[in-house]
């Protein structure tokens, strides 16, 4: 009984890539944080302005803090020396007697004394007290009860004067005192008002001139971020308009600086952009050009496998490329004969899918009517060799089987020997008639007289092999061959079982010898059992 295979086993070229990379969404991959946006943008050239306004008025305020103190301290001397120089001139005046026989005459000429000797505006008042009160005094002289703050200076403390300061009506004074006559003192008050408001002006003009320094700066600053950063403002634009596609734009920025030779690296990402880009196109054209070949090549291969009474079929093919240059096919000879070929092109890709498509073209003109398969292959070498480009040339294993008797005539154009399994020998056979490839003589006696037709007849259990060099010369990842042996004995182990398993143990040995070593030529595989 029959056994028709009714699947196809064709392999996905590159079935030995990598699987696709989990999404990284779902659990177990990766997960993506969130891209934060870019903030609030401020311009550099209003980073620079702030960053020098900064600068300025700490320079100032610094600036400033030191010339009040110095002001001051040249201030509070001079107030300082002239009370001392007073309060040292009084003492040496005052008569020690007026005091040791203090009485109202003496208070009267110490008080006139006194008065004659404030003339000064910054002179508030002039004292001479003793423990027990006050002897004489010119000016205000009532603030005993008011909170003092002593002062140090170097030249008082050498001359034998106290500093204290005090406010008399939100005034502040100044109090100089020497010791005279025993335990009577002698106290001069000035005015230390010019120090406040010497302080006060100061600080009023020092403002004033950091302002307008500040405002100076911060114009200067702003004038000058903007010269500086105009490059950038021309790169951006640039990059905008590149940002749109226009790959051919180009940056006019020309300075000698950083900025002119970031516009020449501009220049180049986008004169190489544009050729990338170009490039790209043209893969991705020719990449639909290969898949238009693929699907025209995969057109012209059977859609299914033809249903011979008492014949087991099952066939493989896997080309290397988009496109390859391995051929099988089953033709109709006549009612009673199919033809059977297998075939290679010398070289892969779109040239080797080129001559297969010639070859199958010529094969099914030459092959119909045609009971002789060497005469359909010199018709084929004959139409086929001349217009074939030096080099090239093309293997085949071509058979017309008779349905009827089970009679099989065999021809081989330099091909890898058909294999057969005789159930009456028990043994693996190599069919080897001779010939040799099309398209190596181009005037076609040499070939004929080489091509050796042969002829047997299938038994039941017999099973026939025909298959490419892909299948042979498949490399595992140390360059080492799958072999001819290895075939036969695949072929002896399985002869039992149906062609699609026989078929399927080869591939998955093979696959299993190859691991993940790159596929290097196209693989065809026909395994035709009779039952």
């Amino acid at each position: 009984m029959a056994h028709p295979t009714g699947a196809r086993g064709r392999r996905p070229p590159h079935s030995g890539a990598r699987p696709p990379e989990r999404d990284s969404g779902r659990g177990g991959g990766p997960i993506r944080r969130p891209v934060k946006g870019p903030g609030l943008n401020i311009p550099i050239a209003a980073k620079f302005t702030f960053l020098i306004v900064i600068l300025v008025v700490s320079a100032m305020a610094w600036q400033a803090m030191v010339a009040i103190d110095k002001s001051v301290d040249h201030l509070e001397a001079e107030i300082n020396d002239n009370g001392i120089a007073h309060t040292l001139s009084l003492a040496k005046l005052i008569d020690p007697e007026l005091i040791g026989n203090f009485d109202a005459a003496a208070q009267q000429k110490l008080e006139s004394l006194l008065g004659k000797y404030k003339q000064s505006e910054n002179i508030k008042a002039i004292s001479i007290l003793k423990p027990g009160g006050l002897l004489a005094s010119v000016g205000a002289a009532a603030r005993r009860s008011v909170k003092t703050t002593p002062i140090s200076y170097a030249k008082a403390e050498s001359s034998g004067i106290s500093i204290s300061e005090f406010e008399d009506g939100r005034v502040p004074v100044r109090s100089y005192s020497k010791v005279i006559a025993g335990e009577a003192k002698v106290e001069v008050l000035i005015s230390a008002v010019s120090i406040s408001k010497s302080r006060e002006d100061l600080k009023s003009s020092l403002m004033k001139i950091s302002i307008i320094a500040c405002v100076g700066a911060a114009f200067a600053a702003l004038l000058l971020a903007t010269i500086l950063t105009r490059p950038v403002r021309t790169l951006m634009r640039d990059l905008r308009q590149v940002s749109m596609g226009d790959l051919k734009h180009q940056s006019q920025v020309n300075s000698s600086d950083e900025f002119g030779n970031l516009a020449r690296i501009f220049n180049r990402m986008t004169m190489n952009l544009q050729t990338a880009q170009s490039a790209k196109l043209a893969q991705k054209a020719m990449e639909h050009e290969l898949s238009l070949a693929t699907s025209i090549q995969a057109g012209l291969l059977p859609a299914e496998l033809p249903q011979i009474p008492g014949l087991d079929l099952a066939a493989y093919y896997d080309s290397a490329k988009e496109v390859g240059g391995d051929y099988y096919d089953f033709l109709q000879v006549d009612n009673n004969r199919i033809g059977v070929v297998v075939a290679d092109v010398s070289g892969k890709g779109v040239p080797g899918s080129l001559v297969m498509s010639m070859t199958r073209s010529m094969l099914h003109m030459a092959a119909r009517e045609n009971r002789s398969p060497k005469d359909t292959i010199i018709e084929v070498n004959n139409c086929l060799a001349p217009d074939m480009n030096p080099g090239m040339f093309v293997t085949l294993a071509y058979l017309v089987l008779d349905t009827r008797s089970r009679e099989v005539r065999l021809v081989r154009a330099g091909h890898n020997a058909p294999l057969l399994y005789s159930s009456r020998h028990g043994q693996v056979i190599d069919l080897h008639p001779k010939g040799i490839a099309i398209g190596l003589d181009r005037e076609g006696p040499l070939f004929s007289s080489q091509l050796e037709p042969q002829k047997f007849t299938l038994q039941a259990g017999d099973v026939l092999v025909l298959y490419t060099d892909g299948i042979v010369e498949g490399k595992d990842p140390q360059g080492r061959d799958f072999g001819d042996d290895r075939l036969h004995q695949l072929l002896l182990e399985n002869r039992e079982r149906p062609a699609s398993e026989i078929l399927e143990t080869i591939m998955a040995e093979l696959r299993s010898h190859q691991k993940n070593a790159e596929q290097s030529d196209d693989i065809t595989l026909l395994v035709l059992k009779s039952c």
